[in-house]
């Protein structure tokens, strides 16, 4: 018997439910590996070094800080896209330029809202920007503001560490590890 003859043996109900059931397993494995993966690592992120940074915050107080280093095109284009909203609030990651820029970042396919922080070269803290989740927004440390490194946390890191502008809070460009 062929394929169409055991096809159209088939009752309607039975068809039905097959195409149901093949639905549903697509749409599962698109939901489970792609949308809501919170523990979900990108190839880009996992290539990142990591290690440690320290920041004076504005009560004069050092906070250490883990991070992953984005000191690549491949990696600072990438940053935190793709990864899950677990990983991001358990993460840091410090984009590095060799010298300094103006380049404004996209956090468009960023399942978590971020705080961006921009130090000079001799570590000054230039600024600090909130982003929104899916915000087709271009962030940066101000319009032609050179800046050195980047500082992307989860929302709320700056505040609750005592980092701000105004306070005299500063990276220790020397502290930086990998």
């Amino acid at each position: 018997m062929g394929v169409m003859q055991r096809a159209s043996s088939l009752s309607m109900r039975n068809k039905i439910i097959i195409g149901v059931v093949i639905i549903l397993a697509v749409a599962a494995g698109y939901f489970t590996m792609n949308v809501r993966s919170d523990s979900r690592v990108t190839r880009a992120f996992s290539n990142m070094p990591t290690g440690s940074v320290d920041i004076v915050n504005d009560l004069g107080e050092v906070v250490t800080l883990n991070v992953n280093i984005a000191e690549t095109n491949e990696a600072r284009q990438a940053g935190f896209r793709g990864v899950g909203v677990q990983v991001v609030n358990e993460s840091a990651i410090l984009y590095r330029y060799l010298r300094n820029t103006t380049v404004s970042h996209q956090v468009d396919k960023v399942r978590a809202p971020l705080d961006m922080a921009f130090f000079d070269e001799n570590g000054e803290i230039l600024s600090i920007v909130q982003t929104e989740v899916g915000a087709t927004t271009r962030y940066s440390a101000g319009t032609r503001v050179q800046y050195r490194y980047i500082l992307a946390s989860r929302r709320g890191f700056m505040e609750r560490n005592n980092i701000s502008v105004d306070g005299g809070s500063r990276l220790l460009v020397e502290s930086i590890t990998k």
